[in-house]
């Protein structure tokens, strides 16, 4: 597992947190001042570090994609989305995409709920709904 910084799990896992309860509320996340050039009606969420495998790079979230270096992904194309097999960790299945995009990181799981508010209205996606807790960890399937 990929240590990172006691201070950034702490402030992801609240705002993570804090978000869900806000998209709980049918609030909806708030857009930040874009640090990339946006499409018409698109809005910036956020930009965050992420892993996928073994390599570190910056992420930005909008309301229309995820953006990953040279990698764009629009939210539509995301068939599915779970929990990783580790910690701080999400899977995405993309469409005409074989294997499932694996990211990691602090802020992944705040990632997530943001790609959860765009997609379903919810904090969770289908089929996943949280146990007393509120940890990855106690995910459970429906």
């Amino acid at each position: 597992m990929t240590e990172y910084d006691a201070d950034q799990l702490t402030a992801g896992f609240r705002s993570m947190t804090m978000l869900t309860a806000l998209v709980g509320r049918g609030g909806r996340p708030a857009a930040v001042s874009p640090t990339i050039a946006l499409r018409a009606a698109e809005k910036q969420y956020g930009w965050l570090p992420v892993r996928i495998g073994d390599r570190q790079q910056i992420a930005v979230i909008t309301n229309l994609r995820l953006i990953l270096a040279e990698t764009e992904v629009p939210l539509w194309a995301i068939t599915r989305i779970r929990p990783g097999d580790a910690p701080f960790a999400v899977a995405l299945e993309i469409i005409g995409r074989e294997e499932p995009l694996v990211l990691s990181g602090p802020w992944v799981p705040w990632m997530s709920v943001v790609i959860c508010a765009e997609l379903y209205g919810t904090a969770w996606p289908p089929a996943y709904a949280p146990a007393p807790g509120n940890n990855r960890e106690n995910l459970v399937t429906a």
